[in-house]
């Protein structure tokens, strides 16, 4: 979808888009058709107003080029599909009207591992079960750990490949990965700590501190299969790394930048997670999926990119 940049000098734009905006019942319309396209029946349905009141406020949104309007080819007629013309507007009040900002959203399978190195006792699991042997580094290669959704082990690393969708010209100004994690340790304990070191590249970016291996109630995802007395779920953790440095949870952990990393030109980075055998707290990791835990995601990374236009 297109992105649109205004100026303070777009004033036939400018008043169209207030118009279009200043309507409850239109912002309700680009709200419903958020999630999917819409009829001008089936708007009308939700909205409980007349058919021809909406064709109204439709005509005034596609007049400020916020919506378009699609042929539905499975229905006769004249009938047309109600959807989103426009993702974005930004509106510049200074001269920063040459910088394009936007970003892009890679989400990391947990299966999706390339390489580890780790020390059992280890587990990897799906939604459906436990890849055995259990304890055992060889589950690791087995050809279903493509749909793990959680991963544990006692200390070691692995690696998951990050694509970084080369955007040149433009420059990568931040990288925000998160991911729900704990601590490891026999059955669980919300007092276990662990640190756990994130790297890009091999350069060493930060260390969490996790407090414990969370298991005093069920995880929100976790699948009925899994024991009440095992690790049940995590924290959700964001790390940044961008040209202040590097943060976890908005709080700084480290002194690496973006440009520190040397990614410009890179197609792809390599993310290691790992608990170092030298840590203060050797408390091993578990890290969970979107069908295990607390949050219904895997490993999420948001790339943020400028280009001057």
């Amino acid at each position: 979808m297109r992105r649109d940049r205004l100026t303070l000098d777009d004033d036939e734009r400018l008043e169209k888009l207030g118009d279009s905006l200043s309507s409850l019942t239109r912002r309700k319309i680009l709200r419903l058709i958020v999630e999917k396209s819409y009829s001008l029946l089936e708007l009308a349905r939700e909205l409980d107003i007349p058919m021809s009141t909406v064709a109204f406020h439709v005509k005034i949104l596609r007049e400020a080029n916020l919506i378009k309007a699609i042929p539905n080819p499975s229905k006769r007629g004249n009938e047309k599909n109600i959807s989103f013309e426009c993702e974005s507007v930004s509106i510049f009040f200074t001269d920063s009207t040459n910088v394009d900002r936007f970003t892009n959203i890679v989400k990391i399978p947990l299966g999706s591992f390339t390489s580890f190195n780790i020390t059992p006792p280890c587990a990897i699991c799906t939604k459906e079960g436990i890849i055995h042997p259990l304890d055992d580094i060889s589950a690791f290669y087995h050809p279903i750990r493509l749909k793990a959704q959680l991963i544990s082990f006692y200390k070691g690393r692995i690696v998951f490949p990050i694509p970084l969708e080369n955007q040149s010209p433009a420059k990568l100004e931040s990288i925000t990965i998160s991911m729900e994690i704990c601590s490891e340790c026999p059955n669980y304990n919300n007092s276990w700590r662990s640190n756990i070191t994130f790297y890009l590249d091999d350069t060493e970016l930060a260390t969490y501190l996790s407090l414990g291996d969370y298991g005093d109630r069920r995880g929100l995802y976790t699948p009925s299969f899994w024991g009440n007395n095992s690790s049940q779920y995590g924290m959700l953790v964001n790390i940044r790394i961008d040209n202040a440095g590097t943060f976890i949870n908005g709080e700084k952990a480290g002194t690496t930048t973006i440009s520190d990393l040397r990614l410009d030109g890179k197609f792809v980075t390599l993310l290691k997670i790992a608990v170092k055998d030298d840590a203060k707290y050797v408390g091993g990791i578990n890290i969970f999926g979107k069908d295990f835990g607390d949050y219904n995601q895997d490993i999420n990374v948001q790339l943020a990119y400028e280009r001057t236009i």
